[in-house]
């Protein structure tokens, strides 16, 4: 998965062109890299978010990543 961070919207979506993920996935794998537990609520939550432009769930599941590989 591309990490980013993103300059544009062209970058994003090379992005998420470039990967099988879909819907909620991208943000349940960035949290799981991270390794943050999620409840069910977590996931209620993360499922909703999916709804959003694949676009803007691109860049929030990088910023997940991205946060986590500064904790380690």
């Amino acid at each position: 998965m591309t990490n980013g961070p993103f300059e544009t919207l062209a970058d994003t979506r090379r992005a998420v062109l470039s990967e099988r993920l879909r819907g909620s996935d991208p943000l349940v794998l960035a949290c799981a890299e991270a390794g943050v537990r999620l409840g069910r609520f977590d996931k209620r939550v993360l499922d909703e978010v999916s709804r959003l432009e694949s676009e803007t769930v691109w860049v929030l599941a990088s910023i997940i990543r991205r946060a986590g590989a500064v904790g380690s």
